[in-house]
């Protein structure tokens, strides 16, 4: 444990600890000569004394830390925060990703965190009709944000990156439709604390507005749920999934919403004697690294992470310093794209699944 002190510093450079104290603490150079900076920062290195952020904070009125906020540390979200980190900490800021899981508990204390001046910003990256209540406040309070959520219908946020999935949903189940698969089961994540934040998904909304489109049919009783925080989380898929194919044999695909989800669905597919392109088809949304090495390769719809993680660091780092007018256009939704691989493809040729050669076709979709 480092106990430098500004005082032992203070002493033996001869100066006060105010001097000090701008030159470790504030870095208010031009109120020094110098001759007395190089003279304190030379004791302060021979010392080992590290700053305190705390005093940092107070005489800035900055800690120059940012809270981000995700449901869960799943490969999507963690490819966000590695990304947001690393923009951030470019420009010298120190970056916290909090998990909520949903819980309202773990979201407000977050949120307060940041309107009690420990982190100088936010970034939520999956804002919805849930979590809006946890946000109002701080975003009354001035404090600068970034949302990030599918787009909605009604008005949003004047900061929130709106990601348009409805042109890139209809577009896969029309393909599904055009392939033949006809009754769907939905795998989808939702929340131990609140069984309303899953029922008003804008994604529920979507499949139903989809299917109802390409005339296909979405099973009421197709539908898993899958709590964040739930215990060994695959397993839990797993055996879900696997009761799913064994229970209504009548559907012949299923939208998993995690990519992350994808190995244990393959797996409980398999173990039900159900046979993905054959008299089973799955899409995914988040084209992980994972899923590409699935047998067969699948379908999903594609987020552009990179443009949107800028996107959500400029409009940040805007509001941190007093340019509103910055580089982001918050008023137009984010566009998705469709990517068809073999997993949805069906299989028309006499040899088994595998054998048919895989495809890639990739289309995108624009704003509606």
């Amino acid at each position: 444990m480092n106990n430098v002190t500004l005082k032992q510093v203070a002493e033996l450079s001869g100066k006060s600890e105010a001097t000090v104290s701008l030159v470790l603490n504030s870095r208010q150079y031009h109120r020094v000569s110098p001759r007395t900076r190089q003279l304190i920062q030379s004791i302060a290195e021979k010392l080992g004394y590290i700053p305190n952020m705390q005093a940092q904070a107070l005489v800035k009125g900055r800690t120059r830390n940012i809270a981000v906020t995700v449901n869960g540390l799943t490969p999507f979200y963690n490819e966000y925060i590695r990304r947001i980190t690393h923009l951030l900490e470019a420009r010298n800021y120190n970056v916290f990703a909090f998990e909520t899981m949903l819980s309202p508990n773990r979201e407000r204390q977050v949120v307060n965190w940041v309107r009690q001046g420990l982190f100088d910003g936010c970034i939520c990256l999956e804002y919805n009709h849930y979590t809006r209540e946890f946000y109002e406040p701080a975003i009354r309070a001035g404090i600068p944000y970034v949302l990030r959520g599918w787009d909605m219908p009604e008005e949003c946020p004047a900061h929130m990156i709106r990601v348009d999935y409805r042109s890139a949903v209809g577009e896969l189940f029309r393909h599904l439709a055009a392939e033949g698969w006809r009754r769907f089961g939905v795998i989808t994540d939702g929340s131990s604390y609140c069984e309303e934040a899953t029922a008003m998904s804008v994604r529920s909304t979507l499949y139903a507005e989809a299917a109802e489109n390409s005339g296909v049919a979405l099973d009421p009783d197709g539908w898993i749920v899958v709590p964040f925080d739930a215990e060994r989380h695959l397993c839990y898929i797993y055996e879900h999934s696997r009761a799913l194919f064994r229970n209504r044999p009548d559907i012949d695909g299923v939208i998993v919403q995690s990519s992350s989800d994808i190995p244990a669905v393959f797996k409980a597919a398999a173990d039900s004697g159900r046979r993905i392109r054959t008299d089973l088809a799955i899409a995914t949304f988040d084209q992980i690294p994972l899923i590409e090495f699935m047998q067969p390769p699948v379908s999903c719809i594609v987020e552009p992470s990179d443009e949107i993680s800028q996107m959500a660091v400029d409009g940040l780092l805007a509001q941190l310093t007093g340019t509103e007018s910055g580089p982001v256009d918050f008023s137009r939704p984010v566009g998705t794209r469709l990517v068809i691989n073999d997993s949805t493809v069906r299989n028309r040729s006499p040899g088994p699944p595998d054998a048919a050669p895989g495809r890639s076709k990739q289309t995108s979709s624009q704003p509606s």
